[in-house]
């Protein structure tokens, strides 16, 4: 720091170096991240898995599942349960749950929960889940395993989970009477997908509809419990707000020990060709790598064909190019589903308390996900070859003395066998971060040597350094005949300066000139900090308005809260773009360069913040960002001309990666994508109406589930982009001398 805040390092070497290699040296390390990431797709910068957990002890164990065709009766009896009393609804079938849970001798119970829809208008949503616990003899309920099924309606969009249900009662019936079980394995049916299962697991560990410790234990800054701006005291017209926690998850009548592991179960049929293995989680969340391994190897060992997003276990290329191509398609579905920060299952849940948790999900050729290679050569499975996998994942689960604490938590896939870990793809995001504060040092740099008044005080100051080192230079340091000429050159240089001190006194005050002191007081960190903190404070209001947004569009317009939510964020967009460029202080160029190290260093401290937890929403913050991070800059007086390709090009960049607009335009272009033969309008229209679906569904993650995604990008995204927006749009020519 001393020798960033000393007034002449501007002429230490590595600063002059800094200036005029630093743009090189930025882009030059955002296209090798970019190259560093595709080149782990290869196996030689990719790992082989493997198991750090000896205790697993899988695949060691004879099998003994026989209840295959309890297993064809329960699905058979299901089918025709939902087909005769529930075809017209999408309730549970609770009683033929609860009936069939208590023949097997479980401990039965039914969990009742509760939704109030934050943005809905005070729509009520009830459900029911159905859970049955069987004890482990060997033990006394200290831990437990949970085996659980999503309940999927006859009318519901999504494929049916009856063969999953059949197969978890088939599997509660052949191991209730083993004697082996020292886990307790609970038996779960969830109602509404993943709204029961979180449901079910805050209930499970005590977090009731007050409970005050809820978001401080789980991380979530979003804390609609608390009414920020109290908005309840200004009438009752204006009831927008709610005082509690929207999901009410009711209370449990039993519960087991601490769970170690779940599997969930996605089967719509038994004669499946292959397994889809679900790793991710909510805010990108990761099982421990050892579970994943462990589901992968036994099913090799059973026979069954698996899969993870384009990797596929029956598929072994030759050539190294296809596999690459193969690895880095995988790699990057993986990204692109972790940046949502949406779970894939209902396994994604439980990943916040703690618990190890994947999904199994049944495929067949024609399934919607796309159709694999060679999977028509495939042989389809039934309930027993589908009850091996799961019987020896439960009996390794059930060899464990502790919890999952070896192998990674923080990794990305190329394959179903190979895997990168932590400290081979955080370079990537690592160069980026570098790229932007590279960016903002030689910004720094430039601040610190240009705040004086310019080339007045530089010249002035060789000037003086001139005759210093010459006045200081002694007789014996020069050569023999030139002293008389050096002699000379002191007294004429000690006359000037006396004559220049003498008209001084005789001039008058008025025509006196300010020192160069004087003339670099031009930066004000009180300016720089309240735009600073105003563009923050509007980030944050932006956060926390959808629910007066839904309020408005519902109570004057008429609207549907997905509609009111899209508009009013419009409307925000557009007034906020707006109002950042009339902030009523002036700033000068010192202080707009300021402005530009803070939006940098905030930028790629986010992104190393983010991408820690969450490394693929880190990484494509930082790969959209970092050009505009580079390329805004507060030009000098005359520098910037408007209307020019390069100025109009970066206005298009920037309110492109305004998230409103980024959102929306992805959103149109992938309607496009789908449906070509449509016009204009019409796919503007369903683009539309796309971005206003995703943006709800971000709010209403944030709210009932805790997904950081639209608080990240309101809190710190947002008012980053109003930095940069206002460096691009500024008219410099308007700053104060």
């Amino acid at each position: 720091m001393g020798l960033l805040s000393d007034p002449e390092y501007g002429s230490v070497k590595w600063v002059k170096v800094l200036k005029r290699i630093h743009r090189p040296l930025c882009f030059l390390c955002y296209f090798a991240a970019i190259a560093w990431f595709f080149m782990l797709g290869n196996k030689e910068f990719n790992n082989e898995t493997y198991f750090s957990e000896n205790a697993l002890l899988p695949g060691l164990v004879t099998n003994e599942f026989n209840a295959e065709q309890d297993a064809k009766h329960y699905y058979n009896e299901l089918n025709q349960e939902l087909a005769d009393k529930y075809s017209d609804t999408d309730e549970i079938p609770v009683p033929w749950l609860v009936a069939k849970m208590s023949q097997l001798h479980l401990e039965v119970h039914t969990h009742n929960f509760t939704l109030e829809f934050p943005l809905g208008g005070k729509q009520i949503f009830k459900g029911v889940n159905v859970y049955g616990i069987l004890r482990a003899p060997r033990t006394s309920s200290h831990e437990a395993i949970v085996v659980t099924a999503p309940h999927r309606s006859i009318s519901s969009h999504h494929k049916g989970t009856t063969a999953g249900i059949a197969l978890m009662l088939a599997f509660a019936k052949f191991a209730r009477p083993q004697k082996y079980w020292a886990k307790d394995i609970i038996f779960l049916v969830t109602e509404h997908e993943q709204l029961g299962m979180q449901a079910w697991l805050e209930a499970y560990h005590g977090l009731n509809n007050n409970a005050e410790t809820f978001y401080t234990s789980l991380g979530s800054f979003w804390r609609p419990s608390v009414a920020t701006w109290a908005y309840e005291k200004l009438g009752n017209i204006l009831h927008w707000t709610n005082n509690k926690k929207c999901l009410d998850p009711g209370k449990l009548k039993a519960r087991s020990g601490s769970i170690q592991a779940a599997i969930n179960l996605e089967f719509h049929t038994p004669n499946i060709k292959y397994i889809e293995v679900k790793v991710e989680g909510l805010n990108g969340q990761l099982p421990n790598l050892d579970l994943v391994n462990l589901v992968h190897k036994l099913c090799v060992k059973s026979g069954i064909h698996h899969s993870y997003k384009h990797s596929y276990s029956w598929i072994r290329n030759r050539d190294k190019m296809a596999d690459w191509k193969n690895s880095i398609k995988t790699m990057l579905s993986m990204v692109f589903t972790q940046i949502i920060g949406v779970p894939t299952g209902n396994h994604g849940l439980f990943h916040r308390f703690g618990i190890e948790a994947v999904t199994l999900e049944g495929r067949d050729a024609g399934d919607p996900a796309g159709v694999p290679p060679k999977v028509n050569v495939l042989t389809s499975a039934n309930f027993y070859r589908l009850a091996v996998p799961l019987e020896s994942v439960l009996r390794s689960l059930n060899n464990l003395l502790e919890r999952f604490h070896q192998s990674y938590f923080f990794y990305l896939l190329a394959a179903t066998n190979r895997f990168i870990s932590i400290g081979q793809y955080m370079p990537c995001l690592c160069l980026l971060c570098v790229a932007m504060l590279v960016r903002a040092l030689s910004l720094w740099v430039t601040i610190q040597q240009d705040g004086g008044d310019g080339t007045q005080s530089e010249t002035q100051s060789e000037t003086e350094d001139s005759e210093w080192s010459t006045e200081g230079s002694s007789d014996s340091d020069v050569p023999v005949g030139q002293n008389q000429e050096l002699r000379l050159r002191k007294k004429n240089n000690k006359l000037e300066k006396k004559k220049k001190d003498t008209n001084l006194l005789h001039e008058s005050p008025k025509k006196e000139k300010p020192s160069p002191k004087k003339k670099r007081s031009k930066l004000s960190i009180v300016k720089v900090g309240k735009n600073f903190l105003i563009l923050h404070l509007l980030g944050y209001a932006v956060m926390q308005s959808p629910p007066l947004f839904t309020f408005i569009g519902r109570r004057f317009f008429d609207q549907f809260s997905e509609r009111s939510l899209y508009y009013g964020l419009f409307a925000a967009a557009m007034f906020l773009s707006g109002y950042t460029l009339t902030i009523p202080f002036a700033m000068t160029r010192e202080e707009m360069v300021l402005t530009n190290i803070l939006a940098l260093v905030e930028l790629a401290t986010v992104c190393l913040a983010v991408g820690m937890h969450n490394f693929s929403l880190g990484l494509a913050i930082a790969v959209m960002y970092t050009p505009l991070a580079l390329w805004a800059k507060a030009s000098k007086i005359g520098e910037t001309k408007m209307f020019t390709i390069s100025y109009v090009l970066k206005i298009v960049m920037t309110i492109f990666l305004h998230p409103y607009w980024f959102v929306t335009i992805n959103m149109i272009s992938y309607s496009h994508i789908l449906f070509p033969e449509e016009g204009i309008f019409d796919m503007v229209s369903r683009g539309t109406d796309a971005a206003s679906q995703a943006i709800m569904f971000a709010v209403t993650d944030s709210l009932i589930y805790g997904n950081w995604l639209f608080n990240v990008v309101t809190t710190t995204i947002l008012p980053t982009w109003f930095m940069f927006w206002q460096l691009t749009v500024y008219n410099v020519v308007q700053f104060s001398d």
